[in-house]
């Protein structure tokens, strides 16, 4: 069932459990989306630049005064108008904000967000306003140019928001209902060249350490050199990524590929560990059959492995 018949359902239901209550108000609203900037991982939010109306009958009511934006960290209201117009009360006015977001990095840099505005009224409750949107769809910007973003698509909802408090009003038994709508907008990251930015020093580092398996056995220092650079290079370059990609206390992406890196550069020497024994016990056949098929498996297992937690993420 539409969200929005459900929940103006769930209103009515609502409404009728308050006996001798009048019918409550409409008011219909709706957001124009100028733009979208700031986006601000570390400070949990995002910017935003809007249009808001409201279209109403009864004079008494004053949504411009009474509704808010319930995810806001702050908003600054202009232009302010007011007009009455074939019956009705119409309301608009600018709006600039910084959103609430929690970003979710688990899948960085094939990471999608949900940007969410939530319009609600917080002077009157259920049984006196329902907020209803004015369109079945979230209006924006088309030239709306989010750097390294894509829009991919936006939805608008009706909804109540439950509170465990009367907030001191009489008429209620400590629990009160607020109307409110939710306009959404799903946005995915143009990944693919950060995504080689931010890895190609760590397959480097890996492919470097996987050329111990061409090297004989008996040249101890480059078998080994080779590995332990290559681990230090993973390493310094995890360092530089963590200091340019937003943080996060999740596990990401970025954090899976260069720990799987760790663990195979730790992996060819332990091999390489095995194939100079072997070689020092004159099992040279062996030896060199061991790193051909070390390198196969060591290779196809770690490429293997990415590609599966990249199409995760994707």
């Amino acid at each position: 069932m539409n969200k929005v018949i459900l929940s103006l359902l769930i209103s009515i239901i609502l409404i009728n459990k308050c006996n001798g209550q009048n019918k409550p108000d409409s008011v219909r609203t709706g957001i124009y989306l100028k733009s979208l900037y700031d986006f601000n991982s570390s400070d949990f939010s995002y910017d935003v630049d809007l249009w808001m109306w409201f279209r109403y009958k009864n004079d008494s009511i004053k949504p411009l005064q009474t509704i808010e934006i319930a995810n806001a960290k702050k908003y600054d209201y202009s232009d302010i108008s007011v007009e009455t117009r074939n019956g009705y009360r119409w309301a608009t006015q600018n709006c600039k904000a910084t959103i609430n977001q929690n970003w979710d990095l688990k899948h960085y840099p094939f990471d999608h967000q949900k940007l969410e505005i939530i319009l609600e009224e917080s002077e009157h409750d259920i049984r006196k306003i329902l907020l209803v949107a004015d369109e079945q769809k979230f209006e924006y910007n088309d030239r709306i140019d989010i750097k390294g973003w894509k829009i991919d698509s936006s939805k608008i909802w009706n909804g109540i928001s439950d509170y465990k408090s009367d907030f001191g009003d009489p008429t209620l038994d400590g629990e009160s209902q607020y109307t409110n709508v939710h306009y959404t907008i799903f946005l995915s990251r143009e990944s693919w060249a950060l995504f080689f930015k931010l890895f190609t020093g760590c397959y480097v580092a890996f492919l470097v350490s996987f050329l111990v398996f061409f090297i004989k056995p008996i040249y101890v220092d480059p078998r080994f050199g080779l590995s332990i650079g290559g681990l230090f290079a993973a390493v310094g370059n995890k360092y530089v990524v963590d200091a340019n990609i937003p943080s996060s206390i999740s596990f990401t992406l970025v954090d899976k590929i260069h720990d799987i890196t760790f663990v195979y550069i730790l992996i060819t020497i332990l091999l390489s560990i095995i194939s100079l024994k072997l070689y020092d016990e004159n099992r040279f056949e062996i030896c060199l059959k061991f790193d051909r098929y070390a390198s196969f498996a060591v290779v196809a297992t770690y490429f293997s492995i990415n590609l599966l937690m990249i199409y995760y993420a994707l």
